[in-house]
């Protein structure tokens, strides 16, 4: 199944209807028919799956054992909400059961461990709202031991007088399948959308969601013992979607359902979390990387911070945005498998301006942010060079990043989101603050880094 194009560019609302490439109007998910058929046992076959349709997907191994489970004595919970509530208990975190443990000990780690969380809750519901679905009382697997733990209730359910000898592999399977979707839905802020293709084939490895145990198994390493870097998260969501795609210089990539990119750079607020869209940017190739232009920041050249404005940033007849798209790098390779991906903004005085989407999303990593403190009295008052965001936009080439070698304090003020994006993608990034709402220069003291001459870009809509 191929998803049809639209004439139409995906917008972002909220984000002055940033186009996008082409939206997808529909994208076919799913598969036909059960996913056990008698005599060739249960699979999910060849198709793209939401991760709800990958839930019900998995239901009828769950509904084989509860159909020779035997009824539960009165008063008792019934062997449907014991097993859903141990699956509950291995998808979340800090319980006996739990199937991930994910140190909150840094800004990155803390939230992929809510991630995990919300996940986790979300196939739970999915699992509970998954009922009459079709299966076969005869159906048997093999599927050793994985490792997810049982409640002491359920141990007596599935080990006791109640249960078959085959049953217990058959639910390790259905637990298994949960936590790897789980897991391999870690790196999207909007997971319940992202389209998953699945390819069907002989093999342990190639059942349901087992083709991501490898990736799982490195990504949660990190995760676990790491700093989780942006790379890693890229790589994770490639194995998941676009495992022919390489990620070493990567921030995002197109496949064939979507387009992936950091969700910061299409009006999220995630660090290190990856948005699924839905819409095409290249119609020649259905799977590209998309590149940083610079790929090391650090020994890219420098441009000098322009000169403060002269006119009110607020003047909206000489600064208004008229158009806003990503676009790809007209000087690409069109036989490559990567692609520069360009911010490119219009405005009614005739100024343009073209960022690196991978740059924007580093400035939103690399920041400060300031929140507004007031019951914090500042010890003494900050002074800046005033820059409006358009003029300060117009002056930016695509050979380098604007820095101050002389140091001092640059308040660049945006009219809305998508310019101070903008901005972040063409500062150098090492000493950028993001004001708050309601946050004031005042606010800053003691934000970002002091070093002496160092300059600091502080970034505030108006």
């Amino acid at each position: 199944m191929s998803p049809i194009l639209g004439t139409q560019p995906f917008q972002v609302t909220g984000l002055q209807n940033l186009s996008i490439g082409r939206a997808l109007p529909h994208v076919p998910t799913g598969h036909d028919g059960s996913t056990i058929v008698k005599g060739t046992g249960w699979s999910l076959p060849s198709g793209a799956y939401t991760a709800r349709q990958i839930v019900e997907g998995c239901a009828p191994l769950l509904e084989t054992v509860l159909h020779h489970l035997s009824p539960s004595p009165p008063n008792q919970p019934s062997a449907r909400e014991m097993l859903l509530d141990n699956l509950a208990s291995n998808l979340a975190l800090g319980t006996r059961e739990s199937s991930l443990e994910v140190s909150a000990k840094d800004a990155s780690r803390k939230e992929f461990a809510a991630q995990a969380v919300k996940i986790g809750k979300t196939l739970v519901t999915y699992a509970r709202e998954t009922k009459d679905v079709s299966f076969d009382p005869d159906y048997a697997i093999r599927s050793p031991c994985e490792g997810h733990l049982l409640k002491p209730a359920v141990t007596l359910l599935m080990f006791g007088p109640r249960s078959l000898g085959h049953l217990m592999q058959m639910y390790n399977e259905y637990l298994h399948q949960m936590v790897l979707l789980r897991d391999a839905l870690l790196p999207f802020d909007n997971y319940e959308e992202v389209v998953i293709p699945i390819t069907a084939g002989e093999g342990k490895q190639r059942l349901g969601m087992r083709f991501t145990e490898s990736n799982r198994m490195s990504f949660i390493a990190e995760l676990m013992t790491k700093l989780t870097t942006q790379k890693a998260v890229v790589r994770s969501a490639q194995s998941l979607l676009a495992r022919d795609l390489a990620a070493d210089n990567a921030y995002g990539f197109q496949y064939r359902y979507g387009v992936i990119l950091p969700a910061a750079v299409v009006g999220g607020q995630s660090l290190r979390l990856l948005r699924y869209i839905p819409a095409i940017i290249d119609d020649a190739t259905p799977e590209v990387s998309f590149e940083y232009e610079f790929a090391d920041y650090y020994t890219t050249p420098r441009i000098d911070v322009p000169q403060p404005s002269q006119s009110s940033n607020s003047d909206a007849t000489q600064h208004g945005l008229t158009d806003c798209s990503f676009a790809i790098d007209g000087r690409t390779d069109s036989k490559s498998t990567t692609r520069i991906l360009h911010l490119q903004k219009s405005y009614a005085n005739g100024n343009c301006s073209t960022i690196d989407v991978g740059q924007i999303s580093r400035g939103w990593r690399y920041s400060y942010k300031a929140s507004a403190q007031s019951s914090k009295s500042a010890s003494k008052k900050v002074v800046a060079s005033v820059h409006s965001a358009a003029d300060f936009l117009a002056s930016f080439g695509s050979t380098g990043l604007i820095t101050d070698k002389e140091g001092g304090v640059h308040l660049i003020q945006c009219s809305n989101n998508l310019e101070l994006l903008a901005c972040l993608g063409a500062i150098y990034p090492d000493n950028i603050i993001v004001l708050d709402e309601g946050a004031t220069l005042a606010d800053t003291e003691g934000v970002g880094q002091s070093l002496p001459g160092e300059p600091r870009f502080i970034l505030q809509i108006t």
